[in-house]
């Protein structure tokens, strides 16, 4: 019964799907069974945060879709590249352009440059249908959505569980789009753009997975606009991402020039946002100014001219005779001056509420969520806390009967999830810390005791490596620290190794077959 126990937990397959047993590269995140109980509040469907997010989760195809062929079964055909001709749209097009028309005279092509008269070829989506397929985990069909995800990986993710937040919320929506599949295109960015990743069938999924869940918040700073840029320019000119939709998840504000992000997206492209937490850009009397001189809004063309027409009058004055011409020209500036102070002031109120919030108006699904407050995150009922304690022991009783690798790492993240709980459940705090303790006995026991009996396990560099990773940075001062741990694997690897061979070596001198003992 320990066992179906162990097999059938939901929190062990969730950290399995997470990539935290077997994928175990590198140190884990901080706090990173922290997921789990997060995604467990977005699931809940009566939850505020489950009810805010559920447009996002249920993304649809935009594209208009041939309904005579929906009952076409045939196998599966690559993605291939497709294009069209078309005429560029923008100037940053113009590398793509075919290239007969760079031997076109200099001014013919400046003109046809202006005009966005030039030509390239455009990447169409190729037409795909189905596998016909028995698979309840999911069923390939390329004329499911295409979405290509942008993950704000910026040092202020870090704050208020936020990184754990947009971790849970991109699991989910990889989740329910591999089902479907659905293809996702996935960067990271902060004031870089990290690579592009790629997910189409169910590898590409788990490992997508495991490589999101495995991030760390490190880049300072959120550079929106590059990453919408970079998004953009792929699915305008890589055939396998045309009509992809963006979701971008982020906790920052940005400013982004919406007017020529809008004018490189056209007709096709769709952006969609989950915005974490409620911060503002703070507004300077230097953005007000930025604004004035680089707006193309009725208000900053006004602004400039009126202050172009004071300059004017300004010079006018410097050379003007006469005290009648004098007072005329400084009533001009007054005037002049009562205009500018009206225009510049209603800029002023306008960038100060909507400066930074571009990304709101540039998406067509928007939705701003709450940091999920720690009393919310820990807080459980009664069967919750049954569960962790029967798992606790379920596992305690499997590695009294056999130390198995698998079983060992399952205690040591269950043994970490236990502290983590502890910091914030005063209430259950006791009685987790019960079965933490416990466990932490167990590893001790396993790892600082020699023996040469049948329960007893070799233990591989890779899998000490994971233990080590798993273990690394522990929350309680009282906990099993990482240096100890390591040494006492290792020793007891040894041990195990060495004790084999003084057996195997005696069995062939003597002929004799030493028993294990139990």
């Amino acid at each position: 019964m320990s066992r179906q126990t162990i097999e059938v937990s939901p929190f062990f397959s969730r950290m399995e799907e997470f990539g935290f047993f077997d994928t175990v590269s590198d140190h884990l995140p901080a706090e990173f069974t922290l997921i789990y109980e997060i995604a467990r509040i977005i699931e809940d469907q009566t939850s505020q945060i489950s009810r805010s997010l559920a447009p996002i989760l249920a993304l649809e195809d935009h594209t208009d879709k041939d309904n005579s062929l929906e009952q076409v079964l045939v196998p599966n055909v690559p993605e291939a590249k497709e294009y069209e001709a078309d005429l560029i749209r923008s100037v940053t097009e113009v590398r793509h352009i075919y290239p007969y028309q760079f031997l076109l005279p200099e001014s013919v092509f400046l003109q046809r440059l202006a005009e966005r008269s030039l030509w390239m070829p455009r990447p169409r989506a190729p037409r795909n249908f189905r596998y016909q397929t028995e698979s309840g985990r999911f069923a390939p069909d390329d004329r499911k959505q295409k979405v290509y995800v942008l993950f704000d990986t910026s040092l202020s993710m870090q704050q208020h569980y936020r990184i754990h937040l947009a971790k849970a919320i991109a699991y989910l929506f990889l989740q329910q789009n591999q089902r479907e599949l659905g293809t996702i295109f996935f960067r990271t960015f902060d004031l870089d753009v990290g690579e592009l990743r790629t997910a189409r069938d169910i590898p590409g999924f788990d490992q997508l997975i495991s490589d999101v869940m495995h991030i760390k918040a490190l880049g300072n700073g959120t550079s929106l606009q590059k990453a919408l840029q970079t998004a953009i320019d792929d699915i305008s000119h890589e055939s396998q991402l045309s009509q992809a939709q963006i979701l971008v998840i982020t906790d920052g504000v940005a400013h982004i020039d919406i007017d020529s992000l809008r004018s490189q997206m056209g007709d096709h492209i769709i952006v969609n946002t989950v915005k974490i937490g409620h911060a503002r850009l703070l507004i300077d009397a230097k953005v007000i100014q930025d604004q004035v001189y680089q707006s193309t809004s009725e208000d900053a063309v006004r602004l400039r001219e009126l202050l172009n027409q004071k300059k004017d009058v300004e010079s006018a004055l410097g050379s003007a005779a006469g005290k009648m011409r004098t007072d005329s020209l400084k009533s001009q500036i007054g005037l002049l001056q009562k205009q500018i102070d009206h225009v510049m002031e209603r800029i002023g109120i306008q960038v100060t509420e909507q400066y930074g919030l571009e990304i709101q108006r540039l998406s067509r699904v928007y939705v701003e969520i709450d940091d999920i407050p720690a009393e919310e995150m820990f807080s459980f009922p009664e069967e919750k806390v049954q569960e962790l304690e029967q798992l606790a022991e379920a596992l305690l009783d499997q590695l009294r009967e056999e130390h198995q690798v698998e079983d060992i790492k399952r205690a040591a993240v269950l043994y970490d999830h236990l502290y983590l709980l502890m910091r914030y459940n005063k209430i259950d705090a006791p009685r987790l810390e019960k079965a933490a303790k416990e466990l932490e006995q167990m590893l001790d026991q396993i790892l600082n005791k020699p023996g040469t009996a049948a329960s007893d396990v070799s233990i591989s560099d890779m899998e000490r490596m994971q233990l080590r990773n798993m273990l690394e940075g522990g929350i309680g001062s009282k906990r099993l620290s990482l240096g100890t741990l390591l040494r006492m694997l290792w020793m007891k690897a040894k041990r195990w190794l060495s004790v084999r061979r003084q057996l195997r070596t005696f069995s062939a001198l003597s002929g004799k077959v030493i028993k294990r003992r139990r």
